[in-house]
């Protein structure tokens, strides 16, 4: 009986999508969280003989039986979160296509969609991990009236006088959703993503037209709250759907083997 296993399969596969979605509609009020998204995919299948009659008493071809359900892939929903106003200079929104780029702590550049921005001790422009903006911008000690134009000049006050401190430049993806997730909405490239466009805020790279920066305001998470009710209905149905095809597996075995006794 391939009942139970293909029930298995569904089994896993919707407590798969019950996690992607717990962790999304945990990370509603994250600013710059992109939702995941299951992909699922048919199992393997399995060829059996069909037993049915054709005209002039030949027996049928042969048919594909299949073994339940499994993941393919997590993918990430790149839609642009709303761009919610703050009181920060240094708080920056993409309008738009591409990503900040930040250099990680192996030293590697990690591409991030939210522009929490601060200064470090030694003037250097960071997310609020510490990981230092690229290109590297310093930031004079003293510096006042800071500020962040669309087409990503930082300009600030240094001693009575308005000066451009930097540009910040970003960087875009032919395909947003090869990149791999890791953590705290950072993002590397992989060999589906391809390589990343750097360019200037407002400006074309490539074939790719790069957004522009807003500052004192902060992209929200791209979860929708009621979306995200709806599917966890549908799978926690789905859920238990698979779960009384065990029982019923169960039932059935008992019977066969009340029978053979």
């Amino acid at each position: 009986m391939r009942l139970l296993g293909t029930a298995a399969t569904g089994i896993r596969a919707q407590q798969d999508a019950l996690d992607t979605l717990g962790n999304n509609m945990a990370n509603v009020e994250t600013p710059g969280f992109k939702a995941n998204q299951m992909d699922f995919a048919e199992a393997l299948s399995t060829v059996v003989r069909s037993g049915n009659a054709n005209p002039g008493g030949t027996t049928g071809g042969n048919l594909s039986v299949g073994s339940g359900v499994l993941y393919n892939a997590i993918g990430t929903d790149f839609q642009q979160g709303v761009l919610a106003p703050t009181s920060r200079p240094l708080d920056l929104g993409i309008n738009g296509n591409g990503f900040f780029q930040v250099q990680l702590a192996d030293g590697t550049t990690g591409y991030t969609r939210v522009g929490a921005m601060q200064v470090n001790g030694t003037g250097q422009l960071t997310d609020l991990r510490g990981n230092v903006v690229q290109p590297n911008i310093s930031i004079p000690t003293g510096a006042t009236d800071l500020a962040v134009a669309a087409n990503g000049d930082l300009s600030g006050t240094v001693n009575g006088a308005t000066k451009t401190l930097g540009q910040i430049s970003l960087a875009g993806f032919q395909n947003p959703e090869g990149l791999q997730n890791q953590g705290d909405n950072i993002f590397i490239p992989s060999a589906n993503s391809g390589a990343p466009q750097v360019g200037l805020p407002g400006t074309t790279s490539g074939n790719l037209v790069l957004g522009t920066v807003r500052g004192q305001s902060l992209e929200q998470s791209n979860v929708n709250l009621a979306t995200s009710m709806v599917d966890l209905i549908q799978v926690q149905r789905a859920y238990q759907l698979n779960a009384n095809m065990v029982s019923n597996a169960d039932q059935m075995w008992s019977l066969a083997n009340s029978i053979r006794r």
